[in-house]
């Protein structure tokens, strides 16, 4: 099993009247992450989507397409999310190595 941060872009008033926007901590989860084999890419129904990895959480939680994932300090964004044929018994994320390190 890893665990995983599972970070959400949002915006805050600063108190001046604008706003600033940063990622926050949404999830903290754990589950299994498998890398694709060498060349091998998933390229998903939707056009131009294609992921390094898959991850595999046996939950149904609240991660969308717009979310970012913390493992091991490195960064994946997510590219999207599959229920399998809507049974709620897992989620099957798809994911992408941005190749950036998280800094703490």
């Amino acid at each position: 099993m890893v665990d995983v941060i599972v970070q959400r872009y949002t915006s805050a008033s600063d108190g001046q009247g604008g706003e600033t926007n940063e990622w926050t901590t949404h999830l903290e989860i754990s589950g299994t992450l498998d890398k694709l084999n060498g060349d091998e890419v998933l390229a998903n129904e939707k056009l131009g989507i294609v992921s390094s990895h898959i991850f595999i959480v046996f939950d149904v939680l609240d991660i969308t397409e717009l979310d970012r994932f913390i493992i091991d300090n490195k960064i994946y964004r997510v590219k999207d999310v599959d229920n399998p044929m809507n049974m709620d018994r897992q989620l099957e994320i798809t994911l992408e190595y941005t190749g950036d390190k998280y800094e703490i």
